[in-house]
């Protein structure tokens, strides 16, 4: 190829070849530790130890010149290893070509170029559901996320229904690792987690948590509580007040026992409320849940204020949900949506509904 280029008037160079360097983060209680390894162009084995990492305290790095590495980790005295375990089918952990990498528990993972901010609900998406009795599901999402997205500048925030005390619950239950944000009441409440926290048990400061002020003020605007339960205490006994103010300070949680009148009641109780206020109905069967919040909350709200929070575009957006109260977080301008496996019939229906009327929505595998 070369003597045609120079015969059509092109000046030919050789260019000496660049070498894209490993760069190794490492998850470690270890308070120093070292790479025992053979970087790739070597003969032999030597060691490298690892660095700290600003501002997280839980993961040390290392980078190496060469596009390829042969190892395994060891504290600085090599009385302790972190060899490959079986499933890893090798003896030492392999890299093969440049660029940047985690490893954890195992789990040697490339890391991720494109970062992403994920706002998940809890029960029945990210846990809790029929398809994971044994949470092999979830402790794939924890490898997924930690090895390849969470060191990239991605961010996690879970969006739940339940109230702080019950979502810090189950974090602890299911050992969730820790998130960015964490919104809880149906979007009527949104806690910034310190990123000075532990990777994990940092739901044991749950109690220091305090609601961030930009979102306080914006959900208590307007919003009436003695107005709201005046309202259903006289005109709609069918929507059952649940909860107290002091675990749901933010909306006011009702249940209705299904019948057909229900969707007039819910249409008539919204024309009531007003404007101000907005009506959001999940689940599926004998009751239905029903939450009266300003509208100025609301799932989808709460997703909007997480993306201008932590600085992300509405296209490095992707919401999960199962239930009704997550429709709003898929009508997101912009953003990109997961609608489980498992999803309810009331979310399928809608989003099925959007497609139709031309907005994509794409089937995949579980």
């Amino acid at each position: 190829t070369l003597p045609i280029l120079a015969e059509a008037g092109y000046t030919s160079k050789l260019c000496a070849v660049t070498t894209m360097p490993v760069t190794l983060y490492y998850y470690t209680g270890w308070h120093e530790c070292q790479l025992h390894g053979c970087p790739k162009g070597e003969g032999a084995w030597r060691d490298i130890p690892f660095k700290d990492v600003s501002g997280k305290h839980f993961v040390k790095q290392l980078q190496v010149e060469a596009d390829g590495l042969e190892f395994v980790v060891c504290d600085m005295k090599k009385q302790y290893w972190d060899n490959p375990p079986d499933w890893y089918g090798k003896k030492n952990y392999q890299i093969t070509e440049g660029g940047s990498y985690s490893l954890r528990n195992g789990h040697l993972r490339r890391i991720r170029k494109n970062r992403v901010l994920v706002v998940t609900d809890l029960d029945h998406t990210l846990i809790g559901h029929e398809r994971d009795p044994e949470n092999k599901l979830l402790e794939e999402f924890k490898n997924t996320w930690l090895g390849e997205y969470a060191l990239n500048g991605s961010a996690l925030a879970y969006s739940t229904g339940r109230n702080k005390s019950m979502a810090l619950d189950v974090a602890k239950e299911r050992g969730l690792p820790r998130p960015e944000l964490m919104i809880c009441g149906v979007g009527t409440e949104v806690y910034a987690i310190p990123q000075t926290l532990p990777l994990f048990d940092w739901w044991e400061a749950g109690q220091t948590l305090e609601l961030m002020p930009e979102w306080r003020t914006k959900v208590l605007n307007g919003f009436d509580r003695k107005y709201v339960e005046d309202i259903l205490t006289a005109g709609f006994p069918k929507f059952e007040l649940r909860g107290t103010p002091q675990d749901d300070p933010y909306r006011i949680p009702t249940a209705y026992q299904m019948d057909g009148n229900f969707d007039a009641g819910k249409t008539t109780l919204q024309e009531t409320l007003g404007e101000k206020y907005q009506v959001i109905s999940s689940g599926h069967g004998e009751w239905k849940l029903i939450d009266i919040c300003s509208a100025e909350a609301g799932k989808g709200k709460a997703l909007e204020f997480a993306r201008r929070e932590l600085k992300f575009e509405p296209g490095e957006t992707l919401a999960c949900g199962d239930s009704g109260n997550d429709e709003l977080m898929f009508r997101c301008n912009g953003g990109y949506g997961v609608m489980v496996a498992n999803s309810l019939p009331e979310l399928v229906e809608a989003m099925t509904g959007n497609a139709q009327e031309g907005l994509p929505l794409t089937q995949g595998k579980t």
